[in-house]
């Protein structure tokens, strides 16, 4: 009889002792979804932000580009080395928009597959920077080529030397400063895109 109440009483103690870890499998699985959909949250905001900065960005610099065109054109420079210019920022506006175009809505629901589309996003930015600076190492010299011949037919011969000077110092300190807001901005879009990166990998490691 001792021995009938021993057993009853560790099946009820290994019962107990299952329903408390079913209890705490519960409470994992629940603040994993807890923590998934704080991950989601975070990441759509982030992601919003983003593309809220890249807007004005865009905005901005296509307000400006018009004027920088029809001061070209007013200059004198070549059609050739406008059309280029012209080019150049086209590619650069569309670049941005397939290389940021994740819809928002559609971030978390797969959060690895989210994961490897901004780690593609990441890549693809990097090519954009280097064909970019590509891009601006030619136009450059071509930049200042051009309006060396529209100054050499208008300054006078004697003022020419310190002219050129003046546009050489400025095309040099638009390029640095350019350079660094460029980078500034690179490096802005790329550290959210590893915080969110960081983020996803944290969750998925922990399921």
């Amino acid at each position: 009889m001792e021995n009938q109440n021993y057993n009853m009483n560790d099946f009820s103690e290994f019962d107990e002792l299952r329903q408390q870890i079913n209890e705490l499998k519960e409470k994992v699985d629940q603040q994993g979804h807890l923590n998934e959909a704080l991950v989601k949250k975070t990441i759509q905001g982030k992601m919003r932000k983003l593309h809220h900065n890249i807007f004005w960005y865009c905005l901005i610099l296509g307000l400006i580009v018009p004027f920088i065109i029809w001061d070209f054109i007013s200059s004198g420079l070549s059609w050739p080395f406008i059309i280029f210019t012209i080019l150049m920022f086209a590619v650069s506006f569309i670049a941005e928009y397939f290389i940021n175009r994740m819809k928002i809505k559609d971030m978390g629901e797969d959060l690895v597959e989210t994961a490897r589309k901004l780690m593609q996003m990441k890549q693809n930015r990097k090519k954009q920077l280097i064909i970019g600076y590509c891009a601006v190492a030619i136009w450059v010299p071509w930049y200042f080529y051009e309006v060396y011949k529209a100054a050499a037919s208008e300054v006078d011969p004697g003022y020419l030397a310190a002219f050129v000077l003046i546009i050489l110092i400025a095309i040099v300190a638009g390029g640095v400063l350019g350079l660094a807001i460029g980078l500034s901005f690179y490096r802005k879009l790329q550290r959210a895109n590893d915080e969110m990166i960081a983020q996803i990998n944290d969750i998925t490691r922990e399921q």
